[in-house]
């Protein structure tokens, strides 16, 4: 088991009163699984990622992870990505803070892997496209070696093709570096393409955790259910047979 939550709990203050992001949440992510967390924007599925992370602490349970070597892919990649710095400092920062030799093989290593010419590395973020600079934050993810990867919305931002060719990346990446991932998205279909398991998360509980197979073809929850008859009728809608 790489990951393993209990009973989590995270209340946040608010002028409307308190909001219960994660309110007794348990999971279980097993060691080469991607696991997806799936649910509307505001149930808590960042705030778990983060817990996770050990970016913010719970208020109360336990967490257990089975290795240090963590890494995450945010949402947005032009954020995430130092303006100031090339390519090159970019995938190298983290390489010469650990002092590790053979740094610039490393990188062009890295680059091939995330399918960029090795020209990339004396530009910019700001002179690539979106799907360029997920390449670009995913590489910088994986180059230090992670056992564990949260990917945070990696491709809520990107247009539809752009989203296909970046799961199909991370899918590559993930089945060649054997990194257990945690993949938080709010859309199911993006969640089938990619995920091993999935949990769904509603209103800072999860309701419903299954096999993608089981989860797609017999959802039990209503809340699932729903989730699930909008993103068909998301599919007849973008096939233009609304």
């Amino acid at each position: 088991m790489m990951v393993k939550c209990e009973d989590l709990k995270k209340y946040f203050s608010s002028t409307a009163g308190t909001v219960k992001a994660l309110d007794g949440v348990s999971l279980e992510i097993g060691k080469g699984e991607v696991f997806g967390l799936v649910g509307e924007s505001g149930c808590g599925k960042t705030t778990l990622g983060k817990i996770i992370l050990g970016i913010i602490r719970p208020d109360s349970g336990r967490i257990m992870l089975e290795t240090k070597k963590v890494q995450v892919v945010f949402q947005d990649p032009y954020n995430s990505l130092d303006p100031k710095m090339k390519v090159l400092d970019i995938l190298s920062e983290g390489l010469l803070i650990r002092r590790s030799d053979n740094i610039d093989q490393r990188v062009e290593e890295i680059l091939d892997l995330v399918k960029l010419p090795k020209a990339a590395l004396c530009k910019y973020p700001h002179q690539f496209s979106g799907g360029e600079r997920q390449r670009i934050a995913i590489g910088r993810a994986v180059l230090t070696g992670p056992e564990f990867m949260v990917c945070d919305e990696p491709v809520s931002s990107l247009d539809i093709t752009i989203q296909l060719q970046i799961l199909n990346l991370l899918k590559e990446i993930q089945k060649r570096l054997g990194i257990t991932c945690l993949f938080i998205s709010h859309d199911l279909k993006v969640i089938k393409f990619i995920c091993d398991k999935v949990a769904v998360m509603f209103r800072g509980k999860i309701v419903e955790t299954g096999s993608v197979g089981d989860i797609y073809s017999s959802a039990r929850h209503p809340y699932t259910m729903a989730l699930l008859k909008a993103a068909f009728y998301d599919n007849i809608k973008n096939n233009g047979k609304e």
